[in-house]
C-alpha cells in the first residue's frame, strides 16, 4: 500500500497561499527525471458502470499527476437492462462482454500487463453478474471485480479529491445508478455512503428521459431529499466545500462554462454558482430529449440521463447548503489507479497535504517536458522567491508564490516553440491538470506568462470572473518582473547558485546586485519596471 494515500494528512490554513512553507527552489526539483527517454510504464483501468463502461491506459507520475495516452467509453445503460427478477438481460450481458473485449484489445495495444477491472452499481445488484465475470476471465484475461458502496467511494475520494485545494467537505460521485457521498475532514475520509441516486435510475424510475411533467420533477426531487436525510447525510459546515464528480457533473460544468468569458480549458477543479446550477436544471427539464441534444456542449448520448443528474446534483447542493459545487473531473478510475491495492481498514483513507500535491504536479509537469532544463526552473524560481520578497514581503503572498511557479515552469513552452515560449507555456497551464490548483490560481499563473510575451491580456482573461481588475495591475508587474528574473538569470554562469543574486531597496529604487551583467543585457526592463512600479531599478555588477 502506498503510504503517501494513507499517512496522516497535515491540516492546511484557508490563506490560499499555494506553498504552506517556502519550498528550497535550488533542491525542490531532485526528483525530476534526467531525461525523457525512460520507457512508460502504463496501467489500465476499466469501470463497468451503471450508464457506461470505460477503459483508460494511462500512467501515474510519481508526483501522483495521471496522464492519460488513450481510453475507450461505451454506452451500456446496463440499469436498462436489469428485469423484475433483478438479473441483467441477454443484451445487456452481451453489451457488457462486448465491451470487455473492445477493452481487452486496447490494454494489449499499448503494452499493458497489469488491468484492474471493477464493476459498480448494475453488477452489484444484478443476480447473473457471473456470466460478465467468467467471460472477462476466461476469454479476455481480465480480473473483474463487483465492488461494493463503501469501496467505490473511497476508490472515487482518492481520485476526486487528491487533485482538488479541499480540505473539509463533503464529496459526491454520482454515477448512473448510484451516487456515492463521503464527509472528509483535513483531506481524510471519515464517513461513506452509497445510495440509489444515480442519474440514470433517477431518470427512468421519474419518467424523465425526455420531457418531463412537473409532478414527476418535484417527485424526483422529494425523493432526493428523503433519501440523503434517511442515510443521515450531513449538511456542511462553516468552511466545507461539496464536491462533485462523475459524468453528469462533467457535463453540467461544460454546459455552464461555455456561457461565460472562461480563460481555463479543463474542467478539473470548476467552480459551479448554486444558482447557476439551479438555472441549468430548471432549462433540462423543461426540454424534451431532442432539444437537450440541441443544447450547446450537449453530450447526445447523456441526453437521456442529465435530467436526473441535474436533479441529483441541484438537490444535494440544497440539501446540503451549498453556495457552489467544485466538480472533480477525477474520480473511481483515478482512484484505482493511485490505490490499486487493498483498501485500508485499520486508519482513515486519506490523501497527501495540499502543499505536497502542489509542489508534486508541478515538477510532474516541468519533468513531461522539458527534465533537461530541469536546472534553470530551480534556480529562476530561487531568484523569484528573492526578488518577491524584496518588492512585495509579506503583504501579498499570492503574487509572490504566482510568481514563482512560474519562474518555474517558463520552459515548458521550450519543448514547442523558444521564441513563443511564454505564451505557449501558458496554453499548457489552462490545458493540463495542475493538480492542487485553483482555477483561479492557474489563470493568475498563464496571465503572468501571457503578459510577459504579449503585454496584453486576451478578453477571455479580462472578462472572466477569475481576475479582478487589482489583479490585472498585479498581473502586469509580476509579468516584468519574471523578464527581470529570465534575463538575470540567463547570464549567471552554469551551476552559480541563485544566493549569489541580491535585492536591495536603496533610495527609492530597487537595485540588482549579481555576478554577471553587461551594459546591453534586459533591454528594456528599466523602463517596463519604471511603468508598472513607478520606480527605478538598477542592476550593479559585483563579485560572486
Amino acid at each position: 500500500m502506498s503510504d503517501q494515500l494513507v499517512e496522516r494528512p497535515v491540516p492546511l490554513s484557508d490563506t490560499g497561499i499555494i506553498f504552506a512553507e517556502a519550498p528550497d527552489w535550488e533542491s525542490v526539483a531532485s526528483s525530476l527525471p534526467d531525461s525523457g527517454d525512460a520507457v512508460p510504464k502504463y496501467t489500465a483501468i476499466i469501470d463497468l458502470g451503471s450508464g457506461s463502461a470505460r477503459a483508460v491506459v494511462m500512467q501515474v507520475n510519481p508526483g501522483g499527476g495521471i496522464e492519460i495516452v488513450a481510453q475507450q467509453r461505451v454506452n451500456l445503460n446496463l440499469m436498462s437492462h436489469i428485469d423484475d427478477k433483478g438479473a441483467l438481460d441477454e443484451s445487456g450481458v452481451a453489451s457488457a462482454v462486448d465491451a470487455l473485449e473492445d477493452f481487452a484489445l486496447l490494454a494489449g495495444g499499448y503494452g499493458v500487463q497489469t488491468i484492474h477491472a471493477v464493476g459498480t452499481a448494475a453488477l452489484r445488484e444484478s443476480g447473473n453478474a457471473t456470466a460478465i465475470i467468467d467471460a472477462a476471465v476466461n476469454r479476455f484475461g481480465i480480473p473483474l471485480r463487483i465492488i461494493d458502496g463503501s469501496d467505490e467511494a473511497a476508490y472515487c475520494f482518492i481520485g476526486a479529491i487528491h487533485g482538488l485545494p479541499a480540505s473539509d467537505g463533503i464529496l459526491a460521485d454520482i454515477g448512473g445508478g448510484s451516487m456515492e457521498i463521503v464527509r472528509f475532514s483535513e483531506r481524510a475520509m471519515r464517513w461513506s455512503v452509497s445510495l440509489p441516486l444515480g442519474s440514470l435510475r433517477i431518470a427512468n424510475q421519474f419518467h424523465l428521459t425526455d420531457l418531463a411533467d412537473a409532478g414527476d420533477v418535484h417527485a424526483a426531487y422529494e425523493f432526493v431529499h428523503a433519501t440523503l436525510a434517511a442515510a443521515g447525510v450531513p449538511r456542511l459546515s462553516d468552511g466545507d466545500v461539496l464536491v462533485g464528480s462523475g459524468g453528469s457533473v462533467r457535463l453540467l460544468s461544460r454546459l455552464l462554462r461555455g456561457v461565460e468569458p472562461y480563460p481555463i480549458i479543463r474542467m478539473h477543479g470548476y467552480e459551479m454558482d448554486a444558482g447557476s446550477l439551479a438555472g441549468l436544471t430548471r432549462e433540462l427539464t423543461a426540454a424534451s430529449l431532442s432539444e437537450r441534444a440541441g443544447i450547446n456542449g450537449m453530450n447526445p448520448e447523456r441526453g437521456h440521463s442529465i435530467v436526473g443528474g441535474a436533479i441529483a446534483a441541484h438537490a444535494l447542493s440544497q440539501y446540503t447548503g451549498a453556495d457552489s459545487m467544485i466538480v472533480s473531473g477525477q474520480g473511481l478510475r483515478e482512484g484505482l489507479a493511485r490505490l490499486p491495492e487493498p483498501l485500508p481498514t485499520d486508519w482513515p483513507v486519506s490523501v497527501p497535504p495540499l502543499a505536497t500535491v502542489r509542489m508534486a504536479s508541478l515538477v510532474d509537469l516541468v519533468g513531461r517536458f522539458v527534465p533537461r532544463f530541469s536546472q534553470r526552473g530551480k534556480r529562476r524560481a530561487a531568484l523569484a522567491r528573492g526578488l518577491g520578497a524584496s518588492v512585495w514581503g509579506a503583504q501579498n503572498r499570492r503574487i509572490c508564490d504566482a510568481l514563482e511557479c512560474a519562474a518555474f515552469v517558463l520552459d515548458i513552452g521550450n519543448a514547442m516553440d523558444f521564441y513563443n515560449r511564454a505564451n505557449r507555456t501558458a496554453s499548457v497551464i489552462v490545458r493540463t491538470d495542475l493538480p492542487g490548483f485553483t482555477h483561479e490560481e492557474s489563470a493568475f499563473l498563464a496571465a503572468i506568462l501571457l503578459t510577459t510575451e504579449r503585454r496584453k491580456l486576451p478578453p477571455r482573461f479580462r472578462r472572466s470572473r477569475l481576475l479582478s481588475r487589482d489583479d490585472i495591475k498585479l498581473i502586469g508587474q509580476a509579468a516584468v518582473a519574471l523578464t527581470v528574473i529570465d534575463e538575470l538569470d540567463s547570464r549567471l554562469p552554469y551551476g552559480c547558485s541563485a544566493s549569489q543574486v541580491r535585492f536591495i531597496r536603496q533610495n527609492g529604487m530597487l537595485v540588482v546586485t549579481t555576478p554577471s551583467w553587461s551594459r546591453t543585457a534586459g533591454e528594456n526592463v528599466r523602463e517596463r519596471w519604471l511603468e508598472e512600479f513607478g520606480e527605478e531599478i538598477d542592476f550593479v555588477r559585483c563579485e560572486s
